[in-house]
Parts: structure tokens; sequence; C-alpha cells
């Protein structure tokens, strides 16, 4: 009987510390996965010519094939927005605000979270035919803790 009770407080104390384990590590959670859903969806930009409209872009869903708005978001019937640079290319140079990557509830307040990507002025490489450009993008997410 006392082996029982002593598993039964193990488990009960371990269940109770997971579930009080602190919102603050669930929002990094949350940010984390936001920020490596963005940089997974703009690899997929990286390789693109957004001048060349015979061959669609990335996004089947939105207006601009080469720009984020409109791609599938967090949720259901939930679509991505730049709010900062609205049906450009994805790899623009410059800083990107986005919504529509989090859970709603995340990006409403009073955490008011943002998920923001920035692209500077891209290096180029060249095989000797073709010059890319290779944008280093910086991804951030931003939140207050109410």
């Amino acid at each position: 009987m006392l082996l029982t009770s002593i598993m039964v407080t193990s488990v009960f104390s371990v269940a109770l510390t997971v579930k009080t384990g602190g919102s603050k590590g669930e929002r990094k959670v949350k940010a984390a996965a936001g920020a490596r859903q963005i940089s997974a969806i703009l690899k997929n930009f990286v390789t693109g010519d957004p001048t060349n409209t015979t061959i669609p872009g990335p996004n089947a869903s939105g207006t601009n094939k080469w720009s984020l708005d409109g791609m599938p978001g967090a949720g259901v019937a939930v679509t991505i927005d730049d709010t900062s640079c609205t049906n450009c290319y994805a790899l623009t140079a410059g800083s990107h605000t986005l919504t529509g990557v989090l859970p709603a509830p995340f990006e409403a307040a009073p955490f008011t979270a943002r998920v923001i990507y920035f692209v500077p002025n891209p290096d180029t490489i060249t095989d000797g035919v073709n010059t890319r450009p290779i944008p280093p993008v910086s991804i951030t997410t931003t939140w207050t803790d109410p």
C-alpha cells in the first residue's frame, strides 16, 4: 500500500508540474514553431524568379504567386498576411511583418504576437551565365507579456 501511494504521489506531482509549467514557456514554443514554419516556407522562394510569369510561384492560393499573402496560415480558413508589403515578392529587401502564422489567441490582445523577418539587400552568386541573389533572412517573433 505504501508503494502504491508513493507511485500515485509521484505521478500526480509530475502531472501537476507539467500542467503548471508556465505559460511563458508555451509562448516561446509557439513563437519558435512560427519562425520555423516561415523559414521552411521562404526556402521555396529562394530558387524562383518572380519576374517569370510562365512559372508559377509557391503560393497557390494568393493573387501574387511569389508573395506570402494568401498562403494557408495557422488554423482553418486563416491566411498569412504580410502587413508591411502587400502582394510583394516574399524576399523583397526590407522588414516583413506577418499575421496568420501563429495561433489566433496568441496574435490577439494582450499578446499581439507577430512573426517578423528581415531581408537585407542580397549578395549575388553567378554561374557564369546567370546571376542569382542570395538573401540572408533573419526571423524574429515578438509579443507582449501581460
